[in-house]
Formats: structure tokens, sequence, C-alpha cells
């Protein structure tokens, strides 16, 4: 079992992010470059990327009556791909292939796209271009994407194809009648501006709000609007689940937590910062399906 810890307090605006010192920073990139030497990014591919053993998480949300209309839609959700010293070009090609095998309505993807620049991510893009919704693609960014500011070079790269990033924004669409509505933040940690306030300001005639934080540390503040559910990673489900290890990384609230009337689903991801290694923390692929109450029918 996970052991399921408290959400910090979040008022609004940035949190202040974890900061290591030098002499770790460069113990972690020793350790990095070791694992690259003996081939971690072809290890990590073959054991948690590979079509066997890439996860695939199973989800129910249970829809209000209002939003019974959107009973069986399917929302995937990917995140923290960390493309760079442990996942390039060709390495998602399971992924891609379970999106066009499932083909979800909607695609949502909650950050850190990269590891060390958006130079990692660039020779994913081909890949991510194939990661897309029947009717719709939302994104966020993660912290590690706003290495030197450059986060907005993905979003130009992406978006021609019809990737929609939500930066403190909304996006609707219309299924049988219904409206349902995608709502992101820029991430709590690095985004130099998070104002929940104005991802939801377009959602007030939506029937069903999903909102996207890249840290779930963000949740409690969409969940003060009423959203049915919020979307996140950051956590690698702890990546290294094991005493002392798992505490060298941003602390992990559950993979689904209750906040009052809304749902936090915290993503595993997809890759691994420093080590190409995960115990009890599968990368996956979540598939969300959107079910009516009994009573809605």
């Amino acid at each position: 079992m996970l052991e399921v810890v408290s959400f910090e307090p979040y008022t609004g605006g940035v949190i202040a992010p974890r900061r290591f010192s030098r002499f770790r920073l460069a113990v972690f990139a020793t350790i990095e470059r070791i694992c690259v030497l003996l081939g971690g990014r072809h290890f990590y591919r073959w054991r948690y990327l590979s079509p066997k053993r890439l996860g695939v998480r199973e989800i129910v949300l249970p829809l209000p009556a209002r939003a019974a209309a959107l009973d069986g839609f399917v929302i995937a959700h990917l995140s923290d791909i960390h493309a760079g010293p442990f996942l390039a070009k060709g390495d998602l090609g399971a992924v891609v292939d379970l999106l066009a095998e499932r083909r979800p309505e909607v695609v949502c993807w909650t950050g850190d796209y990269v590891t060390h620049g958006i130079h990692n991510v660039q020779p994913v893009i081909p890949d991510l271009r194939k990661c897309m919704g029947e009717l719709g693609t939302f994104a966020v960014f993660g912290n590690h994407d706003y290495k030197k500011r450059r986060e907005w070079e993905m979003s130009a790269a992406l978006e021609p194809d019809g990737w929609i990033f939500l930066r403190n924004s909304s996006h609707q669409l219309e299924v049988n009648g219904a409206t349902i509505a995608f709502a992101g933040i820029e991430d709590p940690e690095e985004g130099k501006v998070v104002d929940v306030d104005a991802a939801m300001e377009g959602t007030r005639s939506a029937d069903l709000v999903i909102a996207l934080s890249h840290g779930p540390r963000g949740a409690p503040a969409f969940a003060e609007h009423g959203v049915a559910a919020v979307l996140s990673g950051h956590t690698h489900g702890s990546q290294v689940d094991l005493p002392f290890l798992r505490d060298l990384g941003p602390a992990h609230p559950g993979l689904r937590v209750e906040l009052g009337g809304t749902t936090v689903l915290v993503s595993r991801g997809l890759g691994v910062v420093g080590l190409p290694l995960r115990t009890g923390a599968p990368a996956e692929v979540s598939f969300i399906t959107l079910r009516a109450e009994p009573s809605a029918g």
C-alpha cells in the first residue's frame, strides 16, 4: 500500500520550489552519467516502456446527473516523460501504439516533458504528435519545463498539430449535448504566475470540469472551485518506493485522493530522473472512463 500523505496548504500563487545544494546536485549528475554509460536508457526502455511491461491503469470517474450524457467518455492521462538521458527518440513507441489502439476521446498531459532542457524533448516531438485524442489534446507544463524559460518552444512546435497548452486558461468541448471543460495552470512551483481563478473563468457554463496541475499541491485550490477531478503528476509515484529513497523526491499524496467532491488522480508518469529504475511505481498510462451514476439514467 502506498502511504497517503496530506496536501500542504496552498492558497494561490507560486509555491517555493525545492532547491538542492550544489554538492547534492553534483552527486546526482555523477550517478546519472554512470548510468548512461552503463546503458541506462536501453535498460529503461526494455524494463519499463516495452509493450508487455508498460503499466495501464484503468480508472472510473462517476458523473453527476447533469453530465450523464458524457457516460463512456474516455480520457487518457500521461505525465512526466522526462526526455533526456533515459528517454529519447523512439522510446515512446509502446505508448503511441497503445493510444492508437484505445483511441481515447481526449489525451491530457501533465508536464515535465524535459529533464535538463528543451533540447531533450526535440527528438521526441514526432512521437508526441502521435499521442493525441480524437476530440482534443490538453497539456500543462511541469517544473522541469521552465528551464531557461524556453517552454514556449515546445508549445510552438505542438500547437499547430492540435495540442492545447492550458496556461492559467481553459477549453470546452461539446459532447452529446453536454459540455466538458478542461482547465489548467502553470506549474505551482516554477510558473511565474499561477492563477486558478483565471483558469476557471471560462468554465462556468460547463457540465463537468477536469483540471490539470503538474504538481498535486495545486489540487486544493481547484477543489475549492468544485471541479470533478484534478489530474497531476510530478511525484513519479515515489519512483523508487523504498525507505529513504522515496524521500528524495517530492511528497506523493497517493494515486487517488478525495478532496470533498473532487477526485485527485496522480500519475506515476512515464519517465525517470536520476536513476533508470522504478520500484513499486511502474511507468504508466491512465485511462479515465466517465460513468453516469445509476440514478442519472
